[in-house]
């Protein structure tokens, strides 16, 4: 009798953890097949000047009236380009990071005519560079036709106008914008922010809680409440950010609508129960034996907290930390509402702004969605995040590890 119920105990348990495998499994070729996803479509597009470059394109019009002294210039023979030997320039098809067809430059010579350009407002000369692309090219042939080739009409076209035209009459060039900079910087100062506010009321919290408030009904109450609202949609924050903390930035630091501070301010609410519940459950791992010890040596209990029992419970402090930074850069549907979603360059404190997470939701709204940024930008978020718990993780152990030698 007791063989059978050995063998139907041990079928069972076979049985549950075959089917806990199974659902492991799925969970796990998700997350790989997500990644590769993400590393397949991004990897192209990122790049250093994709992190450290502007959003917004810098657009230049010249023209150049007075027709030069053409000669013919040596073509570098550079692969998939199209040389006018006219004007000294090589051109290549390409796209945009938003998937726009323009006229790539190659190669200028050094003496090409379009190395003197006018630039159409100020009359300043200008010149093309390699990396620029070209949207637009209006000129005019020997016998006074105008000449009209747009990007999308692709880089054959574009050069073979220029071997036939004299003058220029509009040249519409762009350095290539849409990169991250901006939001990554948002993103940096939300972080910063968010956890000068969120930790110290999250940590002395979680203390008060744990080591100073008695064991009554109501702080039971007030215990489950917390952990409660980390169940919250942060779409609900993000509405209580745009009401509460919207308003009262534009009174404190004088901005027009949503800020990274009123951001900073719907994130700390939103990382309070995260970090309560996280460095609750740090002390609870500190055996009462240490509070015990320091007491009979005659320290008082503030001396036992902040001398014995928070320097152990550092590394679930770290944990709390880290889990909150990954939040922030993680959130977007509270942050549009609490920031906007206003991808910029120039980064202040009291208006609007993208962080990255924002910025992803941001290009792949509307009718074409740029997969590609999103997933470079996606690559990003999660090597940072990569790093992080590498760094807290050793950081944890050399804190645990001096406890030790202690």
């Amino acid at each position: 009798m007791i063989e059978q119920n050995f063998k139907k105990r041990k079928r069972k348990d076979g049985l549950l953890n075959t089917i806990t495998y199974i659902f492991a499994s799925f969970g796990l070729i998700i997350l790989v097949s997500i990644i590769a996803f993400v590393l397949a479509r991004g990897t192209s597009t990122l790049s250093w000047d994709f992190i450290t470059g502007n959003y917004a394109e810098q657009v230049t019009n010249a023209y150049l009236v007075d027709p030069p002294n053409f000669k013919d210039y040596v073509n570098p023979q550079i692969e998939g380009t199209y040389f006018s030997s006219k004007w000294g320039v090589a051109l290549k098809d390409g796209k945009t990071r938003s998937k726009e067809s323009v006229v790539y430059i190659e190669y200028v010579d050094e003496d090409s005519p379009l190395n003197n350009l006018n630039e159409m407002n100020s009359s300043e000369y200008v010149h093309l560079s390699t990396g620029e692309y070209i949207t637009k090219l209006m000129m005019e042939d020997i016998d006074g036709n105008l000449l009209i080739v747009l990007g999308k009409d692709g880089a054959e076209t574009m050069a073979l106008s220029l071997d036939i035209g004299i003058s220029i009459t509009d040249l519409v060039y762009k350095v290539p914008g849409e990169g991250i900079r901006g939001s990554l910087i948002s993103t940096f100062y939300l972080i910063v922010f968010s956890l000068l506010f969120a930790l110290p009321l999250g940590i002395a919290a979680a203390i008060y809680l744990y080591e100073y408030a008695p064991k009554s009904r109501a702080n039971h109450i007030m215990s489950t409440m917390i952990e409660m609202s980390s169940g919250i949609p942060s779409i609900i924050f993000g509405l209580a950010g745009a009401i509460i903390f919207i308003p009262l930035m534009n009174k404190i630091i004088n901005s027009d609508g949503g800020s990274i501070m009123s951001g900073a301010l719907t994130m700390t609410i939103i990382l309070l129960p995260v970090i309560i519940k996280s460095t609750e459950e740090s002390l609870k791992t500190i055996p009462d034996d240490y509070r015990l010890g320091s007491l009979a040596l005659g320290a008082s209990k503030t001396q036992t907290i902040f001398k014995v029992v928070i320097p152990n419970a550092i590394p679930g402090i770290l944990t709390a930390t880290l889990l909150s930074i990954g939040r922030i850069i993680g959130e977007s549907a509270a942050l549009i509402y609490a920031i906007g979603a206003s991808i910029k360059d120039n980064i202040a404190l009291n208006e609007r702004s993208a962080t990255l997470a924002v910025h992803i939701w941001t290009v792949l709204k509307g009718e074409t969605p740029n997969v590609e940024v999103a997933s470079a930008i996606s690559i990003i978020i999660l090597v940072v995040v990569l790093i992080l718990s590498i760094t807290i993780k050793l950081v944890s152990k050399k804190f645990i590890s001096r406890e030790k030698v202690k």
